[in-house]
């Protein structure tokens, strides 16, 4: 198998494993320093969640006291409300204002966002924005293979990473291997608690089976599922045990015959 992108990407020893911010919850600040202090350095923000300020204030706090630099944290921003192409390079300006920040290590361009025939606009822009040193990474959202391949014809920069539904009830294999041929980094959305009808992910046999055989939780059974099957997944969570339980997973290394147990709860495998 081959090596998971992210930790080529990553200083060594970070978890390859993002936090999520999609509360507003007045605990996420806390929850942020708390991640970062156990670890967390990728971290997963949004412009549909109305918490920039949290945000922003909670970085700052956790910068300027020594928790952590700028430089450990790799940030990733994805953008869902577009509001004008000739506005989106000050928007994003404005968004890195309001969380007191003077660039994004990734973008994430959601595809709703904006009308097909405007795609080669969009990108111009972003990629604008990467020559200016305010994004240093772009990504994408919502996108079919076909238009991906699209934007790999036409781009200058090329994109970095993916953000996909991913979890072992729903597995794109081809999507898997369009993102490895293409070394695109796959960030897992929803790893742990997607419901298929009446069944429960963690639930499920072949995980809680191989938790046990391994002394640890479903939670980190599915999150070494994610990472073994190279991508990195993306965690939200605004309880401190699980902040602890999600990044402990150095030791947790899954058999070929366990991948395989898990891989099948999809159906395609």
């Amino acid at each position: 198998m081959s090596r998971n992108k992210a930790a080529d990407l990553f200083n060594p020893g970070c978890p390859l494993v993002a936090l999520g911010t999609s509360s507003n919850n007045d605990t996420l600040g806390e929850i942020l320093k708390f991640g970062i202090q156990c670890g967390f350095r990728v971290l997963n923000i949004s412009d549909e969640h109305n918490n920039s300020q949290l945000i922003g204030s909670s970085l700052h706090s956790l910068i300027t006291g020594g928790f952590a630099t700028r430089q450990d944290l790799f940030i990733s921003f994805k953008i869902t409300k577009l509001q004008n192409i000739r506005r989106l390079e000050s928007q994003i300006n404005e968004h890195l204002k309001m969380r007191n920040m003077n660039y994004f290590d990734l973008i994430i361009v959601e595809h709703s966002s904006f009308i097909e025939k405007d795609m080669l606009k969009v990108w111009k822009v972003l990629e604008k924005l990467h020559f200016s040193r305010s994004v240093r990474n772009i990504g994408l959202s919502g996108f079919t293979i076909s238009q991906m391949k699209y934007i790999l014809s036409v781009a200058v920069i090329k994109p970095f990473a993916v953000q996909a539904l991913f979890n072992p009830y729903s597995v794109n294999l081809e999507l898997i291997k369009f993102c490895q041929n293409e070394d695109l980094l796959l960030f897992a959305m929803s790893p742990l608690d997607y419901q298929k009808s009446e069944r429960k992910l963690q639930s499920e046999n072949a995980v809680s089976r191989t938790a046990y055989n391994h002394s640890v939780s479903p939670v980190q059974i599915l999150l070494a599922w994610a990472i073994q099957s190279q991508t990195l997944p993306v965690v939200q969570t605004l309880n401190f045990d699980h902040i602890k339980e999600n990044i402990m997973l150095s030791d947790v290394k899954l058999s070929e015959n366990e991948m395989e147990d898990i891989n099948r709860l999809s159906g395609v495998s």
